[in-house]
């Protein structure tokens, strides 16, 4: 505010020095600007409270920060005012949940034990035809205590703990085609990937990869709106490409594309638009098979239908800005040739475990350390899925 002190001293200046004036005057003006401006903005945020509209948003921000504190209470094992010493004497084991699905919404839930530093060798036997291409199975490996989001081809989302996926027990032989589906697909639409999302108050961004080499990023401050209205975008051009993965990251993460035919690209994601950009650029019978984040101290598995692995030191990769390229090779034309394709790959260290899933419906869980020294794993008709990390 301007004292009445500061307007004396004003009119005393202008008296002593009339050339003054007018640099006074156009300081005032300029304050009463401001002041008129600031006073519009009260006066809107006024009309907002009286017409209910700011105290909707206000709810509405209470209640996803309330939902995020949910989501890492559980993540950290559930209301801190239950550990007690007696409680944690009658601790159960840490669980990791092993999601087997596909684009038609089915999601298999079984249970291992990630305490165990025991390596069993086959996890479960899976009956069913698992080869209907048009809806590849997925893999995913994830706390039982997370909450997990739900990406479909339309762009609609949709959340909901793991512990809500019923847990099937692998003794019992369970049945691919009598599998559930927790989040149905709507009409025209398929399930694209799940994505778990405890630590997305940690992360900067979404990015979303589509089949055909296209690439988007979106800030996860726009989550509160996203998580509202259970919608994100496809994250795609135009048909016939769809939506494949969605992950989340840092500011300085490193995205690495690879496609079914073997060629990859990394991406800088510190310079990746918020637009749909082409990264890859595929011939067109291929398609993107995986998409991940890399890491320094972690190096780069790639796993082939035939059960052979590819082993790359991620640190050898060049973060570039999203360009169309053909992208690098990782094996030889006369192995694209003999059919060799990719099915799964991961940014993993000698400590992580892989899951590989077979043609002939087995799961398998393996030792990161065994499967890249040897150089590959036994494929049980043909490798259909794999996944690896910190199970």
């Amino acid at each position: 505010m301007i004292s009445a002190e500061k307007i004396e001293q004003w009119v005393e200046e202008v008296q002593q020095r009339p050339a003054s004036a007018e640099l006074i005057i156009r300081f005032i003006a300029n304050r009463l600007r401001d002041l008129s401006a600031r006073n519009e903005e009260l006066l809107a945020e006024n009309i907002a409270l009286m017409t209910e509209k700011r105290v909707e948003e206000y709810e509405q921000r209470i209640a996803h920060l309330e939902y995020q504190l949910e989501v890492l209470k559980r993540q950290l094992s559930g209301d801190l005012a239950l550990h007690t010493a007696e409680a944690a004497a009658e601790k159960q084991p840490a669980l990791t949940s092993v999601l087997v699905y596909n684009s038609l919404g089915k999601v298999l839930r079984l249970e291992i034990d990630r305490s165990d530093t025991q390596e069993p060798i086959q996890i479960a036997h899976l009956q069913g035809n698992l080869e209907y291409q048009e809806h590849p199975i997925r893999l995913l490996a994830t706390p039982s205590t997370e909450e997990l989001l739900y990406f479909f081809t339309s762009g609609r989302i949709a959340v909901g703990p793991v512990d809500a996926i019923p847990v099937i027990q692998p003794t019992d032989g369970p049945s691919w085609q009598a599998t559930p589906s927790p989040e149905e697909p709507l009409a025209g639409e398929k399930l694209v990937c799940i994505l778990p999302i405890s630590r997305l108050t940690v992360a900067d961004y979404f990015v979303q990869a589509s089949r055909r080499g296209f690439v988007k990023k979106i800030g996860t401050n726009m989550a509160q709106s996203i998580l509202a209205n259970r919608y994100l975008g496809s994250g795609v051009k135009q048909p016939p490409d769809e939506a494949y993965e969605l992950l989340l990251c840092g500011k300085q993460a490193l995205l690495v594309l690879l496609s079914s035919q073997g060629f990859m690209a990394s991406v800088d994601v510190a310079q990746l638009p918020f637009s749909v950009v082409e990264a890859l650029r595929l011939e067109t019978y291929d398609y993107i098979m995986a998409a991940l984040i890399a890491a320094p101290d972690r190096s780069l598995v790639v796993m082939t239908q035939t059960g052979k692995i590819v082993h790359r030191d991620t640190q050898s990769l060049d973060a570039t800005p999203p360009q169309k390229k053909k992208g690098m090779a990782l094996y030889s034309p006369s192995r694209r040739a003999a059919g060799v394709r990719v099915v799964g790959a991961a940014a993993v260290n000698e400590q992580d475990r892989a899951i590989s899933l077979h043609s002939d419906g087995s799961l398998f869980l393996h030792s990161v350390r065994t499967i890249t020294r040897g150089g590959a794993i036994e494929p049980h008709g043909s490798v259909l899925a794999f996944i690896a990390g910190d199970f």
